[in-house]
Formats: C-alpha cells, structure tokens, sequence
C-alpha cells in the first residue's frame, strides 16, 4: 500500500488490557505503557507502507525509537478496551516526531503521548543522515501536538545512587539484536523502592529516551534519584559507562 493512502486521523485501533498489563496493585505497569504506544504505532505504520519489515527490505533501515513522553489523565484499568489514534506531526533534521492519543472505552481521554524516532541503518547501525532515504520516509504532518516534549531526555545520572546491577539475558532481546524498549520499564520497575512502585497507579507524567544499544555479553547499573516529588533513573552499560536509557517519573 502507498504511503498517504490511509489517513491518519481516520484509523482507530483496539488495545486490550488484561491482568498481564497491571501490577500487583492493578496499576497499569511501565513497561505496558510502552507497550501501548508502540505496538499500535507499529500497526499504524504497517497500514500506511512504512513498517519495519518494508523498511528493512527496501532499504536495510528501520525505525528506531528514540524517546516516549506520556501525560496520563486517568487510570488505566484491568480489562478495558482502548481506542488509540496516532499521527505523525513533524520531521526535523533526522527526528520525526508522532502522537498518540489513548482513549477509554467511554472516549474519555487516558494518556497522550509522542514519540521521537529515527532511521537506523543495519549495517552500520548508527543513524541514517541519507536525505533520501529519509525523504522515502517523511509523512504529511497533521501539526497537532498534544503534548510538551523532546526528543531528548535531559538527565545527568553521574551523581545518582547504583540501586542495583542486571546481567543482559537472551529473553531480553528482540529481532534487531538488543535489548527490546519493553524490557527498559521493567528495570526501572525492578529498582523502584517499594512505596514508589506502589503509588504507580497514581503516576501523571513518564518520560524515558533511548541513548544507546544494550546486547548480550553486557551489564545494566540501575541508578535511581528522587527530587522534588520526582523519580530520575538511568541505566548505565557494563562495557561504556553510558547510558542505555534516561528515564522521568512524576506523581
């Protein structure tokens, strides 16, 4: 199908929840949030010609995400049908910037997001800057914005305390070779003191940016801050010392 067949407003999808996507105190879990956001993404670009598969094909590029930013309204429930919209806003330089709209099954709106992604070339696997292959993939923007956010995360984990370290397993891995964004929420979950992750239900605002690949064979340092009402929280790579991931919680 030819990109800009489909209009984006136009297309609605479905996203279950059930009792795998809540935590212990049914609130909705971090890693689920991202699940969201990107698998109806992931649809969304299929429908319009510029899923990964094509990319790779075609190309030998694909997305990459680069940072997830989420206002959530109201709760998230077990068992709820969500109705989600999305559409791409603007591209700026090698960032194209998407919102995400997640509504109740009373259209009452849940959590709004927008995503930064970029083109990832397979073979040198940094950043595409081929003007033509990213023109192959620019959208028409619709330009409503639904949200403040960047497309970078800007935290500075040197200071923050190691709240614990996670060795890279195999499960952790998806199609391209690393450690799927999926798994990033988990960790941050994972180093949570208990009373934090227990307020999850009440969280307003998650912010968390992919700086780097993280593949087997390394480590993870969890490094946790709270300041001001806020949580920051960094996962820094064995062989570097970089972060892998940034990451904001606000309450």
């Amino acid at each position: 199908m030819e990109k800009g067949i489909i209009m984006e407003l136009e297309q609605t999808y479905t996203f279950r929840t059930d009792t795998g996507t809540q935590n212990e105190n049914r609130a909705l879990t971090l890693s689920a949030l991202q699940r969201i956001i990107v698998v109806i993404s992931e649809e969304h670009l299929e429908n319009i010609g510029l899923d990964v598969p094509f990319l790779m094909r075609e190309y030998g590029v694909s997305w990459v995400l680069l940072s997830i930013s989420v206002d959530i309204k109201s709760p998230i429930r077990d068992g709820e049908r969500l109705s989600v919209r999305t559409w791409h806003t603007e591209k700026k330089g090698v960032y194209f910037r998407r919102e995400i709209e997640v509504c109740h099954p009373d259209g009452s709106v849940a959590a709004v997001a927008a995503t930064f992604s970029s083109i990832f070339d397979m073979k040198s696997r940094r950043l595409s800057t081929d003007p033509e292959v990213l023109e192959k993939v620019n959208q028409l923007g619709n330009g409503r914005k639904l949200l403040d956010a960047e497309s970078r995360i800007r935290i500075k984990p040197e200071d923050f305390p190691v709240v614990m370290t996670q060795k890279v397993m195999p499960s952790w891995l998806d199609s391209l070779g690393h450690v799927n964004n999926f798994r990033y929420g988990d960790l941050i979950t994972d180093a949570l003191p208990d009373e934090i992750r227990a307020n999850l239900g009440n969280l307003s605002r998650y912010e968390i940016g992919f700086t780097g690949e993280l593949r087997l064979g390394e480590s993870v340092e969890l490094r946790l801050k709270e300041e001001n009402g806020e949580i920051f929280a960094a996962g820094i790579r064995s062989t570097d010392g970089k972060p892998a991931f940034l990451a904001k919680l606000a309450f």
